[in-house]
């Protein structure tokens, strides 16, 4: 007796349609390997070229610190975007900004190059002069990202 039976593929697996979420998946991968790197961590002000950034620092056993991840604030203190490592090495970083929840496709060569960029985004959006927090939100607020596509990130 013949079977009319077919064996069904298995399906290809999808591409991931959320480019964002693999970032933000390097940026958890990163933290936790240059958190276990640390003998200990602790948080201090530092100055990164013309920016004044609060920064997540770890320190090795010869007590030489290294940064994890840091938060760039705006010249009255107020923070306005994070700067995060996509790899332990730290030789990829991508900016996000704060208090917006944008969501942020673009990879940076240097911790330096992603400070520029987002300084440069909160200028443009009326963030970096902003006095105060609730100041910052309502920039970002008034002046929004245009819409990224879910698929490409753009």
């Amino acid at each position: 007796m013949p079977t009319n039976r077919t064996r069904k593929r298995p399906a290809a697996p999808a591409e991931d349609p959320r480019p964002w979420l693999t970032i933000e998946n390097q940026v958890h991968d990163a933290f936790t390997a240059l958190k276990e790197r640390a003998e200990h961590t602790a948080v201090g002000v530092r100055t990164l070229g013309p920016y004044r950034v609060f920064a997540f620092l770890g320190y090795r056993a010869d007590g030489s610190e290294f940064l994890i991840h840091c938060h760039l604030a705006n010249p009255n203190h107020c923070m306005v975007a994070a700067l995060a490592p996509l790899d332990a090495d730290g030789t990829l970083w991508r900016h996000r900004t704060t208090y917006d929840g944008a969501v942020e496709v673009t990879t940076h060569t240097s911790l330096l190059d992603a400070a520029h960029a987002a300084a440069n985004e909160a200028a443009q959006r009326g963030a970096w002069a902003a006095p105060d927090t609730p100041d910052v939100e309502a920039a970002y607020a008034a002046h929004p990202r245009p819409a990224l596509c879910e698929a490409c990130g753009r």
